[in-house]
């Protein structure tokens, strides 16, 4: 009984010291989306409330806000509304050669695995407590107060065995997708000038509400966006606008077009979680077709268990330009990252202090360094990568401790993992 109590006195003193630490390290209760751009957008604060979440944290507890509607009897995310579509580019992060193209890393400058020697044989030195809020493996332990080698490998296998993924078929194309009028507008614009109109014609602009998120147009009834947007959320509720580029602007070659949301298909095995959200992906379909037009055109699938690793995406979005800012671009933002392996992202995340889980049906891009990244306000958007002249869908924006930090890539739903879901809702 003596050990027992002086075993619960030690971890009781360990949560204190690692409570104190994400005190002094998470400055604020990030939001997932904590900006609104006019006045219709506030809510009372009355009916705001918080939890801990995956999004917007460098280091200790992530927080999501949801925002009660009147009449709605359960909780929504709310964020900002994003006005309009850039392409933006920023200088090569250190460590990068400038010799990588925009498609595909050279072989000699793949990102190299950074794992400092700490002594474990598996998984990495981290506190007692630490690791069993991740749900890792204790081991042998390690230098420092309370610390043991946690393998968080053991709790990615028994949740991959407990829940198979069902096949759902072969995967479809419609035959114009990931066709661009703006094919060469991409080559111009890095460095910050504003992309082509029409440069990324399937790039949809969705209102959940109060809400803003990004999606992607596949074929004339559907569209592919994140299930977090849209998992607690009423059909009559979704709006989705396709073809704008300056948003609410009156200037446009061509009009944009809203529609309404007949149905949301969330993935079966979505599931909210305290870090990134499991298979985070639905598909909305619109209240009628779609007339493809130079600027609304959809984008291609992927072919199942398709590997981007070391390739450059596209990520696009009406998001912030920088963490925790309130201000939102007028027109489409747009950066390219490189994808990156699942266990490195994880690493890197740990040399930060944050323990996350990267499962097999999210992926990773951005750079060890940070300085692009999707952000606030772009969830739900296109991962997108071009190929032989036409654009797929790789990744949908998902979650990302704050923004273009070192060391915290932004965390994707790997489109390659569930497209056979996607095809099978959107050819029944």
């Amino acid at each position: 009984m003596r050990w027992r109590w002086g075993a619960w006195l030690a971890t009781l003193v360990a949560a204190c010291v690692v409570g104190q630490q994400l005190n002094t390290t998470a400055e604020e209760k990030p939001s997932k989306f904590d900006e609104v751009v006019d006045d219709k957008m506030y809510i009372e604060p009355a009916n705001i409330t918080e939890r801990p979440l995956q999004k917007r944290i460098r280091r200790g507890t992530v927080w999501r806000r949801y925002v009660r509607f009147p009449g709605a009897g359960r909780p929504w995310e709310y964020g900002p509304r994003s006005p309009r579509l850039v392409f933006r580019d920023l200088e090569p992060a250190p460590g990068l050669a400038p010799s990588w193209s925009h498609n595909q890393l050279l072989p000699e400058d793949q990102p190299q695995d950074e794992k400092e020697d700490d002594g474990c044989s598996s998984g990495s030195c981290q506190s007692l407590l630490g690791c069993w809020l991740a749900w890792g493996r204790v081991g042998e332990s390690c230098p420092g107060f309370l610390s043991y080698c946690c393998d968080h490998s053991a709790a990615k296998a028994s949740t991959s065995q407990e829940q198979p993924l069902p096949l759902y078929g072969p995967v479809t194309n419609d035959p114009r997708c990931g066709v661009s009028v703006k094919q060469g507008a991409q080559r111009r614009i890095v460095g910050g000038d504003e992309a082509g109109f029409g440069s990324f014609p399937w790039q949809a602009y969705i209102r959940i509400g109060s809400s803003r998120c990004g999606g992607s147009l596949v074929n004339r009834y559907h569209v592919v966006t994140a299930g977090h947007c849209v998992a607690r959320a009423n059909a009559r509720q979704v709006q989705v606008t396709l073809g704008d580029y300056v948003i609410n602007s009156a200037v446009e070659p061509l009009p944009a077009y809203t529609y309404g949301v007949r149905h949301i298909s969330v993935h079966p095995y979505f599931k909210f979680t305290p870090q990134a959200d499991r298979f985070d992906v639905a598909v909305l379909r619109l209240d009628r077709p779609v007339q493809y037009m130079p600027h609304i055109a959809p984008i291609c699938l992927p072919s199942k268990g398709e590997d981007f690793l070391g390739q450059f995406g596209w990520a696009a979005g009406w998001g912030a330009l920088q963490p925790g800012s309130r201000l939102r671009p007028k027109t489409l933002q747009a950066v390219d990252v490189p994808v990156i392996d699942n266990r490195l992202c994880e690493r890197w995340h740990r040399s930060n202090g944050i323990n996350v889980v990267i499962y097999d049906e999210m992926m990773c891009a951005g750079y060890r360094g940070g300085g692009k990244d999707s952000c606030q306000g772009d969830s739900g958007g296109p991962l997108m990568l071009e190929r032989s002249g036409r654009w797929f869908l790789i990744g949908i924006v998902s979650a990302g401790y704050s923004c273009a930090q070192r060391g915290q890539p932004g965390i994707y739903h790997r489109v390659a993992n569930t497209v056979d879901w996607i095809s099978h809702i959107i050819n029944s």
